[in-house]
């Protein structure tokens, strides 16, 4: 089966193999999780060498499974296979997020800007994420207590404002 431009080993794949993908796929933009597990499983039993179907597999074993060895070895695999396109890039993300590695999620879509850059889908999860703000102690490490502590109280005492109304506008410093 020929594959479309962009998708990366597609055109190794069986038309089972490019069924269950496709199916998957529907399954999980419907947000059926479990159900796009079950596909991308059966996908990846008849195409385990294909990046596409490693990443999507492995991003379901991290959610539904819970089982991040597996799961983070096929999705950064996917990556090393050349060029990454940038849905790749986007799983290694959704992965990293998932077990709450913010750093390496936002350095995953950073790495899919450089490479593809204006791509709109890396271009929206990226700023999906978000900015984080600068630590309240600057010259503390981030995880340090204090400004673990102060940080929370910050956001606290912020979000108490804003949803008052009584807070003037921020420039997303501090």
């Amino acid at each position: 089966m020929s594959g479309a431009p962009g998708q990366p080993g597609e055109r190794s794949l069986t038309v089972e193999a490019a069924a269950a993908l496709e199916l998957g796929l529907r399954r999980f933009r419907g947000d059926d999780p479990e159900g796009a597990h079950e596909a991308f499983a059966q996908a990846y039993r008849r195409a385990a060498s294909d990046p596409r179907v490693q990443s999507w597999y492995g991003l379901t074993l991290v959610l539904v499974e819970k089982n991040s060895n597996l799961g983070v070895v096929l999705v950064d695999g996917a990556v090393r296979t050349g060029r990454p396109d940038p849905e790749l890039l986007i799983n290694q993300s959704r992965v990293a997020m998932a077990l709450g590695q913010r750093v390496r999620a936002v350095r995953a879509l950073e790495r899919g800007l450089a490479l593809h850059p204006g791509n709109p889908d890396l271009t929206a999860a990226r700023l999906a994420l978000g900015t984080r703000q600068r630590p309240v102690v600057a010259f503390l490490s981030r995880r340090n207590w204090l400004n673990r502590l102060l940080g929370r109280l910050h956001h606290g005492w912020t979000t108490r404002r804003s949803a008052s109304g009584d807070a003037p506008p921020t420039d997303g410093e501090g």
